[in-house]
């Protein structure tokens, strides 16, 4: 929506007003300044988007972005950190040119948002509960389960995707490191969570796997 966004506004408001204003000279008449400030307007707003939106862009191949809990406020906070590190961007250019100091508080202060969002992202380390009871090895049954509601969908004999089959056990089984890296660790399967798999069973699929991933 950003870049569609950031598009449009050249598209639609900043090349047509340039072609009027080039009309208007080329006519001899007045030059209108709405255009001239609409463009520097719109400009403004793709200036300060640029950041935010490269981040929302790239943020589907990092799970841990938009699968977090309060993802909304995940891409707030990216939006406001990559605001305030672009606007030093654009001071430094004004401050050298009239011989001032970089304002570089600005960017200073969108790190630390950007540090403060990791460590709120941050995965709690295992074992961090203490005294709770040591978790029941999940089975290859329930596990099966999972990955035929969950899973084979996508991963089957006819649609392959990756060359990934989990349709049989030995295929589960083979495949086990990739599928716990994707579907537990990073959460990035399956795709958009289309098929609504939950963080119980994520936890099964784990449990298996730290227990040795057996076939029983």
């Amino acid at each position: 929506m950003m870049a569609a966004t950031m598009s449009a506004n050249v598209f639609f408001w900043i090349i047509p007003g340039q072609r009027k204003v080039i009309a208007q000279m080329r006519a001899g008449v007045a030059v209108d300044p709405a255009h001239g400030r609409r463009a520097k307007r719109r400009s403004v707003h793709n200036t300060y988007f640029t950041l935010p939106v490269l981040a929302a862009m790239l943020s589907n191949h990092y799970a841990f972005l938009h699968g977090a809990t309060g993802n909304w406020i995940v891409l707030v906070v990216m939006m406001a950190a990559g605001a305030l590190i672009r606007t030093s961007f654009v001071a430094r250019h004004r401050a050298l040119v009239l011989g001032r100091r970089v304002p570089w508080e600005y960017a200073a202060a969108g790190c630390v948002l950007l540090v403060g969002l990791g460590v709120w992202l941050k995965p709690a380390p295992a074992g961090a509960i203490t005294g709770a009871p040591a978790p029941v090895p999940a089975t290859f049954a329930q596990v099966q389960g999972i990955v035929k509601e969950r899973c084979s969908l996508c991963h089957n004999a006819q649609v392959a995707n990756m060359g990934v089959r989990l349709d049989a056990p030995d295929q589960i089984l083979a495949h086990a490191p990739q599928m716990v890296q994707q579907a537990v660790v990073l959460k990035a399967m399956p795709l958009n969570n289309a098929t609504q798999i939950t963080d119980a069973e994520r936890d099964v699929l784990r449990r298996w796997y730290e227990a040795g991933a057996h076939p029983d």
